[in-house]
């Protein structure tokens, strides 16, 4: 006998939940989780909002990932980037760090198979407590061969507000689509930001 782990009543847009065991139910709590969190922040979503849009029942969530903090912290879980982390885009010489980091950082907002966690994390803002741990890892990278340290030791803003910079641009292109940031293509996107980024990216004397 198949034990029934979903009521009828709570699916919507005529799709019906499955039992729990199916790797595609996870995928798609996935994929509809980063949608929801990407448009409404970690605060708007909600476990019954996600679940009746995916048209799961909600037992369904809490059976493959417990709470809202740990679906959170999946959904912005990026596919193995390999090398394409900050620490690989810091690394190298100087003078080209501001192109190799904007582009590397503005790439994971091109890319549609990041997108959808980059404009998580820039709407959630404060984010949950289970899921702040893993945003460092996944921007940093956890490869111990390769280090993030900053390109002026006395200056540990300099990281911080070349990121700061970035999001900005993000944030214009992707989330508020001005459409004087928004129309550019990437290649000329990366020529007009990557110089201010290296600004801030490079040593200072003092």
């Amino acid at each position: 006998m198949i034990k029934v782990w979903y009521d009828s009543s709570m699916t919507t847009g005529g799709r019906t939940g499955r039992p729990p065991g199916r790797g595609e139910n996870k995928e798609l709590i996935l994929q509809t989780a980063r949608q929801e969190f990407a448009s409404k922040g970690f605060r708007g979503a909600t476990m019954r909002s996600i679940a009746a849009r995916a048209g799961v029942d909600i037992a369904l969530l809490a059976h493959y990932f417990g709470n809202k903090a740990n679906l959170f912290a999946a959904t912005i879980e990026l596919p193995d980037l390999g090398n394409n982390t900050l620490a690989a885009a810091l690394s190298g010489a100087i003078e080209t760090r501001g192109e190799r980091v904007t582009r590397w950082y503005l790439g994971l907002w091109e890319d549609l198979a990041t997108r959808d966690q980059m404009k998580t994390l820039a709407r959630s803002g404060l984010v949950a407590e289970a899921a702040s741990d893993r945003i460092s890892e996944l921007l940093v990278g956890t490869n111990p061969t390769v280090s993030p340290s900053l390109p002026n030791s006395q200056d540990p803003s300099s990281l911080a507000l070349a990121l700061s910079h970035l999001l900005g641009i993000a944030i214009t292109r992707h989330i508020a689509h001005l459409p004087a940031v928004a129309n550019l293509d990437f290649e000329t996107l990366i020529a007009r930001t990557a110089p201010a980024v290296q600004l801030h990216l490079t040593p200072t004397t003092r």
